[in-house]
């Protein structure tokens, strides 16, 4: 069967939550809940499809939106590849026009059932939260991150930035990255331990670079049973013997081989950049905005943006397709 090209709004209000549509009866999957969106014809580009389906399908027009990235997936009756795009603002009140049950409702999985079986996995993929704090206790000190980690619980002013939907904690709130190389020996494992104590009492995921977890174990430090990793790209491509017990999330890019490495090996995300210079790579400027999107379009997995970002770059993220931002200096 020939791949039919899809376009699929993942459309949130204000408060972060998405709209879903329940297929009506008569219809493959009747009682399933979806996303809105169709096929894209011919003579239409993706978000020129999804503007005519969200018209048709709900009474609505959508006016600012961005890619998120591609899938495919084979259902008996159809071979689809589906372009998912998040839509952020649009005119009008979503109507059921045609026999669906519509809702808001949040990404997390579990929210809703059943869910299309297209659908269904990418749930723990979308609802990932949109900023990646990459630790510094190398640069600024224990007392420095545990004050920026505090205020991180609450939701940026969106007026200001545009950013509560995504952010925010409906929309999974923030995940730490534990990197730290510059630290060694005794002063990474308390750094480590302080780290596990301050994501805990803030109720922050927490997942650990393999360089650094690496590191920890030279140092004598146990670390727990089902530990959370982030690889390095040279780890991604390598890939070492880690504690078959170690759950790999994500991992660090730099190119669209990588990019693929990291779907081939079902990881959940990756980070690419540098997008601007930054002061960790002096004199090396950043590949910027078009080239990310470049890469990203066939990212097939979420890809988050770092590199000189702050949460103020949040709007020119998203349109160019990042996931979120990750950051270090800029926390």
């Amino acid at each position: 069967m020939k791949r039919i090209d899809v376009a699929v709004a993942v459309v949130f209000n204000a408060q972060g939550d998405v709209l879903w549509g329940q297929r009506p009866q008569g219809k493959p999957y009747a009682g399933y809940w979806e996303f809105p969106g169709g096929k894209v014809e011919a003579d239409e580009t993706v978000w020129q499809a999804l503007v005519r389906e969200l018209q048709e399908e709900l009474g609505i027009t959508a006016q600012q939106g961005g890619p998120w990235f591609v899938m495919e997936h084979d259902y008996e009756h159809a071979k689809v590849r589906l372009h998912l795009y998040r839509v952020w603002q649009f005119e009008g009140t979503p109507r059921a026009l045609e026999g669906q049950t519509l809702t808001w409702s949040s990404l997390q999985p579990g929210h809703l059932q059943p869910v299309l079986p297209a659908t269904e996995p990418l749930l723990p993929v979308l609802a990932q939260p949109g900023v990646l704090a990459v630790s510094s206790y190398g640069l600024m000190g224990a007392d420095a991150v545990a004050s920026k980690l505090q205020p991180a619980q609450s939701p940026p002013d969106s007026q200001r930035t545009g950013v509560a939907p995504f952010v925010g904690k409906s929309a999974g709130g923030m995940r730490v990255l534990f990197r730290e190389p510059e630290l060694v020996g005794q002063t990474l494992v308390d750094a480590w331990q302080h780290c596990q104590q301050i994501c805990s009492a803030l109720t922050l995921d927490l997942i650990c670079h393999s360089a650094t977890a690496l590191r920890l174990l030279e140092a004598g430090c146990e670390l727990p049973h089902g530990l959370r990793v982030h690889l390095t790209q040279t780890h991604l491509e390598t890939r070492p013997q880690f504690a078959p017990h170690w759950q790999v999330l994500g991992a660090s890019v730099h190119d669209a081989a990588s990019l693929q490495l990291a779907h081939a090996r079902g990881l959940h995300y990756a980070v690419l950049g540098a997008v601007r210079a930054t002061a960790s790579h002096p004199g090396q400027g950043g590949m910027g905005w078009a080239a990310f999107q470049q890469l990203v379009q066939e990212a097939r997995l979420p890809v988050y943006a770092i590199g000189g970002l702050g949460l103020d770059d949040w709007g020119e993220a998203r349109i160019h397709g990042a996931h979120g931002l990750a950051m270090i200096r800029q926390l």
